[in-house]
């Protein structure tokens, strides 16, 4: 779907080895939003994990977003764009929601799940995170990783103790250092990024990037198509390649006609 600049599609599949599906899309195309999340616990906990973090998050944007006032959460880091302060805020009530409720009921207690969501505007976008569930951003043929995943084979690479190839191969890559609703509070990683001509940015959860590597991510977002086409390619590649894991993917592609570059970035940072 085509709105306010950029072409918009995703999908989730439960992949060749999972029973049940433990991640959630959300995309508001017409609010320029789009949410991934890749639940984990026992039983069916997961899902219920992943899906209360897409409702929460898509519930506060269509009460937040698209209005002729601008809201602004109350609370906020004052240095954040107004975009970022909303987007945290979502996530934020997304993690009280799925904490609460996981105290509440014993089937549940522990749950969580990753979250990557991202606000589009013809200026910029705004990314917001928590876990691995990725952000790529692929420019003039190069593709950039624009969030860094709260695990332990980051932290481990951070310090030097491993290299990033090691640290796509480690078995202890499924660790997370940070999830949504397993504490009562949580720290969300945001930021704001220009936006050129023809920019394409990719969510995904991690069931596509231990399938399909960066050379192959070039490839698929370099060929004709669109962003349905290529989400459908990639679940396809991670399947083919195995599909161990749920595999979620959402493009968003900013139009061939953005100019408004830098100039435009920095109107956005300043809430013009």
């Amino acid at each position: 779907m085509s709105v306010n600049g950029y072409e918009i599609a995703g999908k989730t599949d439960p992949g060749k080895v999972r029973d049940r599906n433990e991640d959630s899309i959300g995309l508001l195309p017409e609010l320029g939003l789009l949410v991934v999340a890749d639940g984990m616990g026992g039983h069916n906990s997961g899902e219920v994990a992943s899906g209360l973090a897409i409702e929460t998050i898509l519930n506060f944007a269509k009460k937040m977003l698209g209005g002729t006032k601008t809201v602004v959460p109350e609370g906020g880091d004052p240095k954040l764009s107004v975009p970022a302060r909303q987007l945290a805020h979502f996530i934020k009530s997304a993690n009280t929601v799925i904490f609460e409720k996981s105290r509440a009921y014993a089937k549940d207690h522990g749950m969580g799940t990753t979250v990557v969501a991202v606000l589009t505007a013809p200026e910029a976008i705004t990314v917001a995170h928590v876990g691995d569930s990725r952000l790529y951003l692929l420019r003039n043929g190069v593709l950039q990783r624009l969030t860094e995943d709260h695990s332990l084979v980051m932290d481990q690479v951070k310090h030097g103790l491993i290299t990033e190839e090691q640290a796509e191969k480690s078995q202890l890559q499924n660790i997370l250092t940070r999830a949504l609703g397993t504490e009562e509070k949580v720290e969300v990683d945001v930021q704001d990024h220009p936006v050129f001509s023809g920019d394409i940015f990719m969510l995904c959860s991690d069931g596509l990037t231990k399938m399909v590597s960066d050379r192959e991510m070039v490839e698929v977002l370099s060929s004709p198509g669109t962003p349905q086409s290529w989400t459908d390619r990639f679940i396809e590649m991670a399947n083919a390649a195995g599909g161990v894991d749920n595999v979620t993917v959402a493009i968003a592609r900013a139009s061939s006609d953005n100019k408004s570059g830098f100039t435009g970035f920095v109107r956005h940072l300043l809430g013009k």
